[in-house]
């Protein structure tokens, strides 16, 4: 069979390799666009926004116009428009419309962007959603979503070939090297987040990176009038996607520089000129996207439009060095939402993969090929560039997003995989199925839980609820059960609740999930958690009657401002708006608003129990509690008897602390009697191990002297009296009564 020539089968045959690879990263794309809910991509709101205002009205959107508000475009606005322009005629072309835009747009009262306090999971939510409603079948606005997110993904597909492109170009002689690199591009989680979102990113990015092939080539083989109107048009198309394709601009000026500086015989022998191809770049360049900035000229006076942006977006109050967030830049550069980073073990193999990479780099420099060493600097010149772009700009306003360097990778990949490559070439193999793996893990195991709403089940197929019940808030709100328990070796309380609606409800109620101080009259919370059903993704508006949500949370508890003691777990429902609480009935009787479903114990801080007030040797309670320090301290009105005790072994029932002071003659003339911690913390709660600082207050009758006074102390049950008996040393004292201090 004779193979095709020209243009066929002979160019193509170079990017073979890299199919599997374009497969993949079109899968996940759109994958990623289909975990990711509508709008909750980065900055997607605003750029849809402006996709659908060139669509409706064939014109661009300006600032400071009502049309703003109609369309949440914000600073987007005065952003380059060729992404928009070619989205919009898509749209039209498709003739798709997006009246019903809005209603999407109801914002998450309780997300928690950039708190780190929270697990990565909880309340990122930024907008309402409904899981039944956003499903497929799409239709208007979800309809036009997501065939932009789709159709964003398949320019990036152009990136991945480039980077492809730009490493088999500068690294001929390592086989498998070129494959390498586009994977660290495709399957960068970040990467595939930016690709599967309507984002003008996903053109400015292709486009720097075949323009750094053009530029690459340009610098070994010389600038041809062709080239140079190829590359104009290239440079001129990147800066109407994104003001940051125009470092192209300078980048070309080092090329030519570069080809300057050595002789290029022509085909009659003499030295080539570059003053009409360069010419033809710049020109070709200007061509196209001269009238935008006379535009914003016209409009804004302000040739770039930066400045209206910048009103929208804020300015720094005093410019910072921007080095110092490069840990944000890391991790974002690699994988985040919008409202928050991902758990560090994420980033742990992607600081070890640029580790990898970077000792792999130590001599490479002695590489010999003349390709190799002419391309490299310019590789290493353009991420420098794309740097220094970033900086300008982090410097005037908050942005640290490392998807602002995507323009780079045509540069930074290659590099990379250059250098894991010569660290163990096995990589070029294993590499590529590695980071698919990878990029495929996040999607399921990070991406997926943050936004996922709770599972539903219809009621003959719900799962076995640990702890029953049948209680109601307002009218329609079913809490059929829950389960309960503290980790505290985290420091965190993990509860399942099962809710269920017989109806539809009209109002998005808060939820809130508490614990109370137990003592009497202590208001204190060691947890107030406020939300939507479902760590913000299930709204109760959303809700379908009949089936039965698991709810699950895992929320992280101020162990450290408190001692270890008990607190009541408590849900409750309220109007956001007014902050009524719904009535709560639990078998049909009303309890009040607020649902209490146990009393838990919280590992907190040590008490303070200092070596003065030791008691030695230390009264051994029924052998389950020791009490290891005993004071008194002088009060007005009395004194305060403070005590530590330490549990040794587990009480089945909760004991009342007897504290009683006796005069001179033996005479009992106050008490201090009550529960440990005041209420706090009942005995049966306590765990082996377990140090409980106790104060007990006792007021004195007047007359008698404080120097004269003996105080004991015991343990009884409240019902009954019964004492537990104490041991001190060798010596048994089946009255359960121990002196504590003496004033003798």
């Amino acid at each position: 069979m004779k193979r095709p020539t020209g243009l066929g089968w002979q160019r193509l045959r170079p990017f073979g390799g890299i199919g599997l690879i374009l497969v993949a990263f079109v899968a996940l794309g759109w994958a990623y666009g289909l975990v990711i809910p509508p709008f909750e991509n980065l900055d997607e709101i605003e750029h849809f926004g402006v996709v659908r205002y060139v669509a409706d009205t064939g014109r661009l959107p300006v600032h400071g116009t009502p049309d703003a508000e109609v369309y949440a475009y914000r600073q987007e606005a005065s952003q380059p428009p060729l992404y928009y322009l070619l989205s919009a005629g898509l749209v039209r072309l498709l003739g798709l419309r997006a009246d019903d835009a809005l209603r999407f747009l109801r914002f998450n009262p309780y997300v928690a962007c950039g708190s780190s306090a929270l697990p990565f999971d909880y309340n990122r939510a930024i907008l309402y959603h409904d899981p039944e409603g956003e499903a497929y079948p799409w239709q208007g606005t979800l309809l036009m979503l997501h065939l932009l997110r789709a159709w964003s993904t398949l320019l990036q597909v152009a990136t991945v070939v480039g980077v492809y492109a730009i490493a088999r170009f500068v690294f001929p002689h390592r086989p498998g090297l070129p494959a390498l690199a586009a994977a660290i591009v495709a399957f960068n989680p970040q990467f595939l987040q930016v690709a599967s979102g309507v984002n003008n990113d996903n053109l400015v990015t292709p486009l720097a990176t075949w323009g750094l092939y053009l530029l690459l080539r340009a610098r070994q083989e010389g600038l041809t009038a062709r080239r140079a109107v190829l590359i104009g048009l290239v440079i001129g198309l990147a800066g109407l996607s994104k003001l940051s394709g125009w470092l192209l601009l300078p980048l070309f000026g080092v090329v030519v520089l570069a080809l300057a500086r050595r002789r290029t015989p022509s085909t009659s022998g003499r030295r080539s000129s570059l003053v009409v191809p360069s010419a033809l770049v710049v020109l070709t360049a200007l061509l196209l996207s001269g009238w935008w900035f006379w535009r914003n000229w016209q409009l804004y006076r302000s040739p770039t439009a930066l400045e209206p942006m910048l009103a929208l977006v804020g300015r720094r109050a005093s410019p910072i060095f921007p080095l110092l967030e490069t840990g944000l830049v890391f991790r974002s550069f690699w994988g985040q939402v919008a409202c928050a980073f991902y758990p560090a073990p994420f980033y742990a193999f992607f600081a070890l993969l640029m580790g990898a990479a970077v000792v792999g780099l130590v001599g490479c420099w002695r590489e010999r090929v003349a390709v190799t060493r002419q391309s490299v600097p310019l590789l290493v010149l353009w991420g420098l560039l794309v740097l220094v772009g970033w900086i300008r700009w982090d410097m005037i306003t908050p942005a640290p997003g490392g998807r602002l360097l995507f323009p780079a990778l045509g540069g930074v990949a290659p590099l990379l995989a250059w250098g894991l490559h010569r660290l163990w070439r096995g990589l070029a193999r294993l590499g590529p199925p590695l980071l698919a793996g990878v990029a495929l893990v996040t999607l399921v195991a990070i991406l997926r839980p943050i936004y996922a709403p709770p599972p539903r089940y219809p009621a003959a197929e719900a799962p076995a609820i640990p702890h029953p019940l049948e209680a109601t808030f307002g009218s329609a709100i079913r809490l059929l059960g829950y389960e309960a328990r503290v980790d505290d070796g985290r420091h965190r309380l993990n509860l399942t609740l099962y809710w269920q609606t017989a109806e539809h409800l009209s109002e998005d109620y808060g939820l809130a999930i508490q614990m109370v101080s137990i003592r009497p009259g202590d208001t204190t919370l060691l947890l107030n958690a406020n939300t939507w059903p479902g760590r913000g993704n299930y709204p109760t508006s959303a809700w379908e009657p009949g089936l039965v949500i698991v709810d699950r949370y895992r929320l992280p508890l101020a162990w450290a401002a408190h001692p270890t003691q008990a607190w009541r777990l408590q849900v409750v429902f309220y109007e956001r708006e007014t902050g009524r609480r719904l009535p709560v009935q639990v078998d049909g009787r009303p309890v009040g608003d607020a649902l209490g479903l146990e009393t838990v114990r919280v590992a907190g801080r040590p008490p303070d129990c200092p070596d003065s007030m030791a008691l030695t040797p230390a009264p051994l309670f029924g052998e389950a509690v020791a009490l290891t320090h005993g004071a008194v301290e002088p009060s007005d009105g009395g004194l305060t008897v403070l005590l530590c005790w330490q549990s040794r072994r587990p009480l089945a029932d909760d004991y009342t602390v007897f504290v009683h002071v006796h005069d001179g003659q033996g005479d009992l003339v106050g008490t201090g009697d009550g529960p440990p911690m005041a209420g706090a913390f009942p005995t049966s709660l306590w765990q082996p191990g377990d140090v409980v600082r106790d104060e007990h207050p006792v007021v004195l009758p007047a007359g008698v002297d404080p120097a004269q006074i003996r105080v004991t102390v015991g343990l009884y049950k409240l019902m009954g009296g019964e004492r537990l008996p104490v041991q001190v040393g060798a010596e048994h004292r089946p009255d359960g009564e121990v002196e504590v201090w003496t004033g003798q």
